[in-house]
């Protein structure tokens, strides 16, 4: 008889791990689990604000680097249009005249 009994705490005990059933009563879990995503997704934003601060700085120099690339192609420009317009160029076209052979 006592065989019997300490089986069916067994199976009770087993029964409780089956279905869930925890110490933490059920008005407790959910501040634990909510304190558990709330940690998660803070961590998970804080990775990608470090993310997207690394972009934004490699964006930025990138756009430094393209204005200053502008700004020496503009100087090129800029330069020879000067150096043409010291070359005279004729007012009247060229004479020229029909060779036949």
């Amino acid at each position: 008889m006592q065989r019997s009994r300490l089986r069916h705490g067994v199976t009770i005990l087993e029964s409780i791990h089956t279905a869930g059933i925890s110490s933490v009563p059920k008005t407790q879990r959910s501040p634990y689990l909510e304190l558990y995503a709330l940690g998660r997704e803070k961590g998970r934003l804080t990775q990608e604000r470090l993310a997207l601060d690394a972009r934004r700085e490699a964006i930025d120099r990138h756009l430094g680097s393209i204005n200053k690339r502008i700004l020496s192609l503009q100087q090129d420009m800029a330069r020879e249009q000067q150096a043409e317009a010291g070359i005279k160029t004729p007012s009247q076209p060229i004479k020229t005249v029909d060779i036949n052979y």
